[in-house]
């Protein structure tokens, strides 16, 4: 009777095992696939920010520290994923702090925005070079010294399951809650500010223009936020205390592990389209591209009319005299 037992419990073990490795495998190649999604997408983003010379914007210097903190999360994961031969408590600790470095930068681009919208005349003496540089180096030691200081106290104090149990609640609060709540709240008051403006200015039809698309962008970037990170940290908090099937569980995990892997790679993208400078420079640079294929259209024009009768020659050459370009768009004068 007790050896049939003990083989039963061999065999559940066996299985649970096995369903582990799966899972695991499973985990490793959707992570691996998308950590490579996000080191393509934002390092094309950080390149196109850093070598456009017209980029002066102060946001600019927001945006290219949250691509290069995206950037570090992807090359983190694929050494995690790879297993290469290095302190795994340390590389643990450093993807800790690319995570709350990406969040943290997020929050102190929300708050530079937040400042534009609700103290116009004041903000510029307020957000000053030094001001913008300080916050973002602030934004990235912070993540590194408290990841590294609470992982390594850890593991030199006491390994024990309730002091990592502790230590994963503080760097879930400071990586991930703290930036979330204040990343949202000011993004409603923002919403608020805007509508209210809004309402204040209907007789400007430009004006309600320009808030209704400001509505657009901050309902679509709260809700991208809402929808990649509560999921996650709501199951964080909770994972602790309820006990669900262990296949059930793993394959919440996995799902809710993917949201803010998809957030990382795609939220600079959306910074970067709702900033104003850079979105200019995507158009000029789309311009310019036209504006070259429409030369070499009027050039192949010319050269056939040159060989043909007058007729056309002298038509063409009317048509190409009407043409004029400014800033890289085409105006007919007719």
């Amino acid at each position: 009777m007790a050896s049939t037992n003990s083989s039963q419990n061999n065999q559940t073990l066996d299985e649970t095992l096995s369903v582990a490795a799966q899972v695991l495998a499973i985990e490793n190649t959707i992570t691996l696939i998308i950590a490579i999604i996000v080191i393509a997408i934002n390092f094309l983003g950080l390149i196109f920010v850093l070598f456009h010379k017209t980029l002066r914007n102060r946001e600019v210097t927001f945006i290219s520290n949250i691509f290069t903190s995206s950037i570090g999360t992807g090359i983190i994961h694929l050494i995690l994923i790879a297993q290469l031969k290095i302190d795994m408590l340390s590389a643990l600790a450093v993807q800790n702090a690319f995570v709350g470095a990406f969040n943290w930068q997020i929050t102190m681009l929300t708050v530079h925005r937040f400042l534009r919208v609700y103290i116009p005349l004041k903000y510029k003496r307020i957000m000053t070079t030094t001001i913008i540089v300080s916050i973002n180096i602030i934004a990235w030691l912070i993540p590194f010294i408290a990841s590294f200081l609470l992982i390594k106290v850890w593991y030199i104090l006491d390994q024990s399951p309730s002091g990592i149990l502790a230590v994963q609640w503080l760097l879930f609060l400071f990586m991930y809650f703290i930036p979330c709540i204040i990343t949202l709240s000011l993004y409603m008051w923002i919403l608020y500010l805007v509508v209210s403006y809004s309402k204040t200015a209907k007789q400007l039809t430009t004006t309600v223009r320009k808030n209704n698309r400001a509505y657009y962008q901050v309902v679509l970037i709260t809700s991208f936020y809402l929808i990649c990170w509560l999921p996650f940290c709501i199951y964080y908090m909770i994972r602790s205390s309820i006990l669900l099937p262990s296949k059930v569980k793993e394959a919440i995990q996995i799902g809710l592990r993917i949201l803010p892997y998809i957030h990382t790679a795609l939220n600079p993208i959306f910074y970067t389209l709702f900033t104003g400078s850079l979105k200019h420079e995507v158009q000029q640079a789309l311009m310019k591209g036209q504006r070259r294929l429409t030369i070499s259209i009027l050039r192949r024009q010319r050269y056939d009319a040159n060989i043909g009768d007058s007729t056309n020659t002298k038509a063409s050459a009317y048509l190409a005299s009407t043409v004029r370009f400014s800033r890289g768009k085409v105006n007919p004068t007719y």
